[in-house]
């Protein structure tokens, strides 16, 4: 069974990647300006993660939202606001507000018209994304 779920988690239960760009400063002012929205607002929107035993184990992997990730550890956030599709809900149960429409969905975003969701040949979530997504997403934090 999949579900997708809305719930806050600590942010050690969540795998993200360190992006080399965003790391070693050719991202910087971007870098800087997302630092400044944190501390400034904390998290906006939920980070877009998914949720299946292989290959991350217990923990949960993060699709959209790996920037924040970063800056949200540098900051010291300990818990982080999620949505999460789980791909095996049925053997690997998560707490959380079960989302089952567009608009509840929408509902945990800052800017919810310019929100993105995929649904895959049954219906079921497998997309979150800033309708910018493959463009630049960078001024939504600024």
């Amino acid at each position: 069974m999949i579900e997708t779920i809305y719930t806050e988690l600590p942010i050690e239960k969540i795998t993200y990647l360190e992006r080399a760009e965003f790391m070693d400063g050719t991202e910087q002012s971007f870098r800087d300006a997302l630092t400044a929205s944190l501390s400034k607002y904390g998290f906006r929107d939920p980070v877009y993660c998914w949720y299946n035993s292989k290959p991350y184990g217990d923990k949960i992997h993060i699709i959209v939202g790996n920037n924040r990730m970063v800056v949200a550890k540098e900051l010291g956030i300990k818990t982080i606001p999620t949505i999460v599709t789980n791909f095996k809900a049925d053997e690997l149960p998560l707490r959380g507000q079960v989302l089952e429409t567009d608009a509840e969905i929408k509902k945990l975003f800052y800017l919810p018209d310019q929100l993105h969701i995929r649904r895959d040949k049954n219906g079921d979530i497998d997309q979150v994304t800033p309708v910018s997504y493959k463009g630049n997403i960078r001024n939504k934090y600024v």
